[in-house]
């Protein structure tokens, strides 16, 4: 197996976080997005990683770099104008191997099972394996349509609550994929293309099986500010499993290495304090709070994300 990450995207709906940094480096408690989905791969066994650069991309590539350090083969593929998702794949097609592709949005938290979702693809021999997600309002979404077999039978775009209640579906695009590389063939290279809109529609008009595999744990889409602070309130909560570096001195009270926290300061469960954080005497740290790493505060504080180097007087 190859995976493809596609992590080009310029993350308009996190500016100003993006304006610094592309969009997957954004840390989750002090480590990169990108990297905890790359440490993913390489626990399922998946270990020749290509990623599709784009915005910044020079970040992402000093970072990884070949990927050897983390028992990964990394390569990159780099866009000069927006592909959109399907296009940015097919621009990577001289790296494929011609194995199955597990194909990532860089965009989603999840605990998905790697492996049964690699198993469900080669059982059932299906050109593409969807992820599939149930969700209680649907109106934001593309729905995937499936038999009771588990085959997708149809996309539909963003319902109307009225729409989605008459057709009882609820299972959306999770945005990871099992590809056989060969469908990427009719694409034009260079020209944008979208699963969702025109690639995974075309196999279903061309007879070809494209398989649903719906995944029942965690998932959330962290492209906007109010998800990106949601996940790290998730995984304070211990919502899906993710290592921290950091220890529990109290439930849901997590402290990082280094840092030191006045006795006479109040922190209230869900928090975290970053590495060689300064907490002082009269300082608040409420729910919902995560700090970063060498921050120094000595006053209440409203809860919220607070970026490394903070200093609050």
């Amino acid at each position: 197996m190859q995976a493809v990450i596609v992590a080009g995207g310029k993350g308009t709906r996190l500016r100003p976080l993006t304006y610094s940094r592309p969009k997957p480096m954004l840390p989750l408690f002090e480590r990169p997005h990108l990297a905890w989905l790359v440490d993913r791969c390489c626990s399922a066994g998946i270990t020749d990683i290509i990623i599709n650069l784009h915005y910044q991309a020079e970040q992402i590539e000093s970072y990884f770099k070949d990927g050897a350090h983390l028992g990964a083969k990394i390569r990159y593929s780099y866009e000069t104008s927006a592909l959109d998702t399907a296009g940015a794949v097919k621009l990577a097609e001289p790296l494929f191997s011609g194995e199955p592709l597990v194909v990532f949005n860089a965009d989603i938290l999840t605990d998905l099972d790697l492996k049964a979702l690699i198993h469900s693809h080669q059982e059932t021999g299906a050109v593409a394996t969807i992820t599939l997600t149930r969700v209680e309002d649907p109106t934001a979404f593309g729905l995937v349509e499936l038999t009771d077999q588990q085959r997708v039978v149809a996309f539909r775009e963003k319902p109307t609550a009225e729409e989605a209640k008459r057709l009882g579906i609820d299972t959306i695009n999770a945005g990871t994929y099992v590809l056989d590389p060969q469908i990427f063939a009719p694409i034009p290279a260079g020209v944008p293309w979208s699963f969702e809109r025109q690639l995974f529609p075309q196999l279903l008009a061309d007879g070809l099986l494209v398989n649903g595999f719906i995944a029942e744990g965690y998932w959330l889409d962290i492209g906007n500010p109010e998800r990106y602070w949601q996940a790290h309130l998730d995984i304070l909560k211990k919502a899906l499993p993710y290592a921290l570096n950091a220890v529990e001195k109290a439930p849901g009270i997590w402290i990082g290495a280094n840092a030191e926290v006045h006795p006479g300061a109040r922190l209230e469960s869900p928090c975290f304090v970053g590495d060689y954080c300064r907490i002082g005497e009269n300082a608040v740290i409420p729910a919902k709070t995560i700090l970063g790493s060498a921050s120094l505060v000595n006053c209440p504080l409203s809860p919220g994300i607070y970026p490394p180097g903070l200093l609050v007087p």
